[in-house]
């Protein structure tokens, strides 16, 4: 079964791909080529965004309200139009305030100047959740099935376009955020049983003191 992002890539195909050139203002090889990319990074940030209960609901119900995948079923409409779309409004709960970062890195890997990489950004994250939503209503997907397909998408993501799930996981992934309360108590820990060790030996050598203080003195 084909994913989500090779969905996408097919539809934009042709007269599609040549007027997302046109629109963006940048070659069709590429625009084909950056297109995987953005929409990796895009899949790959509402999976981790969905991973947590509260971020899986509010998607599902953006889903729901907003997002049908009816703007598909008319993409030549859509392209030509992109920018009165909810494209920047996407990128905002998507990406945060990492979004001029993430442009700036894929610039570097796709050879495209940011502004060129923001527009693909506004335009494809609209295609994604319209995707996104037409798959939920079409099977029924519940909360967890939400969260389970993304997790899907986004393993296949990986393969489709490593690179930049590798600049996702550098900008959104809490890897590094996580090493460091962990290590904490486990070093505070280890310093609270050497000094406990510590005490127990000074008592010990003055108790030993004492004790030859005393025979030395015929007390004992």
């Amino acid at each position: 079964m084909s994913s989500m992002i090779e969905s996408i890539m097919g539809m934009l195909s042709g007269d599609a791909l040549s007027k997302v050139s046109q629109q963006v203002g940048v070659p069709e090889s590429k625009a084909k080529e950056a297109l995987p990319d953005v929409l990796a990074v895009l899949t790959g940030a509402l999976a981790k965004n969905s991973s947590q209960e509260q971020g899986a609901r509010e998607l599902s119900n953006a889903l729901a309200k907003d997002h049908d995948g009816s703007l598909l079923n008319n993409l030549s409409d859509y392209i030509s139009n992109y920018k009165q779309s909810s494209g920047d409004g996407i990128l905002g709960h998507v990406l945060g305030n990492n979004r001029t970062t993430v442009e700036k890195s894929l610039s570097q890997k796709t050879g495209l100047d940011a502004g060129s990489v923001g527009n693909l950004l506004t335009m494809a994250a609209p295609l994604l959740m319209g995707m996104l939503g037409k798959t939920q209503r079409t099977q029924g997907l519940d909360i967890g099935g939400l969260t389970n397909l993304l997790g899907q998408e986004s393993n296949q993501a990986q393969s489709l376009a490593p690179g930049a799930i590798n600049i996702l996981s550098q900008i959104l992934g809490g890897g590094g955020t996580q090493t460091t309360p962990q290590t904490t108590p486990q070093t505070s820990s280890t310093t609270k049983k050497r000094s406990g060790c510590a005490s127990v030996l000074i008592v010990l050598v003055i108790a030993v003191v004492v004790y030859f203080l005393l025979r030395a003195c015929g007390i004992l």
